[in-house]
């Protein structure tokens, strides 16, 4: 994939929104992220309900520490966590969310121009191709494998 960083996790019968939850919380500065998921509307509340799980988990870190300095970069955290957009409606002009949880037929009808997309959800690799050429060099594509 010309120029993409490609990294593959593995899962058990979890469909792994929470590890796709730790994950986005590492990239949510890099700019727009797209999930391709089979249905992604169940998907969108699994994945918000363990990113506000993640949240609070930063909230009570936030409360117990005595650093300025930490407690001013986890509050910086904490702001832009709250006020990250998820949505599963696919723009068709203009991306305003951060986070889109779109079908694999959606993301090959309009391709995502985003620094980071997580595949949860098998996909044939000309489609994979397809998806991943409007994104810039540098980006990072993750495959989530159900194992």
């Amino acid at each position: 994939m010309h120029g993409l960083i490609r990294e593959e996790y593995s899962f058990g019968a979890n469909p792994g929104t929470k590890a796709i939850a730790r994950h986005l919380y590492s990239r949510m500065f890099c700019g727009k992220v797209v999930i391709v998921a089979a249905e992604p509307m169940p998907t969108l509340a699994a994945l918000r309900k363990q990113w506000l799980k993640l949240a609070r988990k930063v909230q009570r870190e936030s409360a117990s520490t005595l650093n300025a300095t930490r407690l001013y970069e986890l509050n910086q955290l904490i702001t832009r966590m709250y006020t990250l957009e998820f949505t599963a409606k696919w723009p068709q002009v203009d991306y305003p969310a951060d986070v889109y949880v779109v079908t694999v037929e959606q993301a090959l009808q309009w391709a995502p121009e985003c620094r980071t997309l997580y595949i949860a959800h098998d996909i044939k690799t000309e489609q994979q191709h397809l998806i991943t050429a409007w994104m810039p060099k540098g980006s990072l594509v993750v495959v989530c494998r159900l194992a």
